[in-house]
């Protein structure tokens, strides 16, 4: 007797020991965390489809608990009838924190959409979402051992027919988010890009609940981020982290930027050309960063043909003019509109008046639906091939509003920028339809306006804006708005069109190194 009762207590200590070692994970948040709606919350929320995903790759390793409470935001000052909104104040909260997790995943925003236009409009002091963020998730820091954060940077979306559906304030809020996750070092988790592939019937029954389906997608992309570590920055050639001069240039744009010298070496006088480039180029110090994959490659005759073009032919004009090594941070797509290169919180952006800056630029953000579903974009061709790129992988990585701002544009190295190449305007200088007429022109405006602001981050530098060739489309309004926008906003504007380059019959001139020539004319006129 007294020898089973003792295998029982040995057992007992056993199981506890096993519970101690398990990571602990606290899933802190609203109603989506919560599973409001769901037939069966305990085996349909996100937290307990994530509990039996991580029980299958790493049995008996996690235990992650439920930390929901359905109508709960971040401001500390908001109420819900007689009774203040915040999550700090919940049960769920403390109970959270005398758990003691390991991790602490936290989804919490989307009740704060009525408040949160406040600190825009003048009726809340601006920085305060980001001050009761970091109020509530200090109470964990305050624990012992300190716990890993994962915040959603990117919220749910929320589908046509919800209160907040046509509103700037979720893509407002991402900054605030992303600020956050930057001071707590929390890896952020995107939950728009995953759920918008079929949003209409995930959220089918109240427009912001997901069903069980869609509860899956944030367990397995809540997962993906747990168990896989994020990617690192490559290295910084050593070059450019010391004290000798160098040039950094973003080359950014569509097809005409991204087209590498070995598309246009077929004829003997294109060879002959490529030729002289590469032999150009061997004297000469160029390293080129790809948005791609985030690597560094020091250019040869033996590897550029494959970089883009116009791209390297412009940095082998810098570097023989400032006798200076050059950078290139490479972020460019055929294709690629304009909106994939800007954030969603600039296309949102809203005035003192709360109204937004760029009217045109905010319906298309705020529609949140894929390229092919979205009435706001006007490029019916970009429309058209999104669907079939979509089932690319590769090409899927660029083509969605926003997509190359967030896998190109924000993953940009350290590097004090000495200007900007920009060759885009393809995709959105006409509808691409028959017949193809000019986009608007208060469109257009916008977009250039934006794409400039974006990519200059705050700074003064060069922003070299190619005009686009001449060629067999109704390109001329388009190229009247760069010029207006260049005189505008101080950009240097190339016009092509004017010194005769480009072709009739092909939106892809095969000469780049005549485009190279007048840009980098144009880039040295301010230096």
């Amino acid at each position: 007797m007294k020898t089973k009762i003792i295998a029982v207590v040995f057992a007992s200590i056993a199981l506890a020991a096993c519970a101690a070692d398990k990571t602990k994970v606290a899933c802190i948040g609203d109603s989506i965390t919560y599973g409001y709606g769901l037939q069966n919350r305990d085996v349909e929320s996100y937290p307990a489809q994530l509990q039996k995903m991580l029980d299958e790759s790493f049995p008996g390793q996690y235990e992650v608990r439920n930390f929901g409470n359905s109508g709960r935001g971040i401001y500390l000052d908001s109420m819900r009838g007689n009774e203040k909104r915040g999550y700090r104040y919940m049960p769920e909260h403390k109970a959270a924190l005398e758990w003691k997790p390991d991790v602490v995943i936290c989804n919490l925003g989307i009740n704060d959409n009525g408040e949160y236009i406040k600190e825009y409009a003048g009726g809340r002091k601006r920085g305060q979402f980001v001050h009761d963020y970091m109020t509530l998730l200090a109470d964990y820091v305050q624990q012992s051992p300190k716990p890993k954060f994962y915040i959603w940077t990117k919220l749910s979306p929320l589908t046509e027919g919800q209160r907040f559906y046509r509103s700037p304030e979720p893509f407002l809020m991402q900054r605030d988010l992303e600020e956050v996750a930057r001071m707590t070092r929390a890896r952020g988790i995107d939950m728009q890009e995953p759920l918008r592939e079929n949003m209409d019937s995930i959220f089918a029954k109240d427009k912001i609940h997901p069903d069980a389906s869609g509860a899956r997608i944030i367990a397995e992309t809540t997962f993906k981020a747990l168990t896989e570590p994020a990617a690192e920055p490559s290295e910084i050639p050593a070059v450019f982290k010391s004290d000798k001069p160098c040039e950094v240039w973003l080359c950014a744009g569509q097809s005409n930027m991204q087209k590498g010298w070995n598309e246009f070496s077929s004829s003997p006088v294109e060879k002959e050309r490529l030729k002289g480039e590469l032999d150009r180029l061997a004297k000469l110090e160029i390293y080129f960063w790809d948005f791609n994959d985030g690597l560094w490659t020091r250019l040869t005759p033996q590897n550029a043909p494959r970089k883009s073009a116009f791209g390297v032919s412009f940095a082998i004009r810098r570097a023989e003019a400032s006798g200076k090594p050059v950078a290139m941070l490479y972020v460019a797509a055929g294709g690629a509109p304009t909106e994939s290169f800007l954030s969603e919180q600039t296309m949102c952006t809203v005035k003192g008046d709360g109204k937004p800056l760029y009217p045109s630029l905010a319906a298309i953000a705020t529609n949140r639906h894929r390229l092919d579903q979205n009435k706001d974009f006007p490029c019916a061709w970009v429309a058209r091939e999104y669907p079939r790129r979509r089932a690319n992988k590769s090409e899927a990585y660029w083509w969605p509003v926003s997509k190359m701002y967030d896998n190109g544009i924000s993953k940009l190295p350290k590097l004090p920028l000495t200007g900007i190449l920009w060759y885009q305007g393809e995709s959105n200088a006409t509808t691409c339809v028959a017949p193809d007429t000019a986009t608007d022109s208060a469109y257009q405006e916008e977009t250039l306006r934006a794409v400039v602001n974006e990519l200059r981050g705050g700074k003064k530098v060069p922003f070299v804006m190619v005009g686009l060739p001449k060629m067999g489309r109704p390109w001329e309004p388009y190229r009247a708005s760069q010029k207006k926008v260049a005189e505008e906003t101080g950009a240097i504007f190339v016009d092509t069109f004017a010194a005769g380059l480009g072709e009739m019959n092909d939106v892809h001139p095969r000469d780049k190194v005549a485009f190279a020539d007048l840009a980098a004319k144009a880039a040295a006129s301010v230096r």
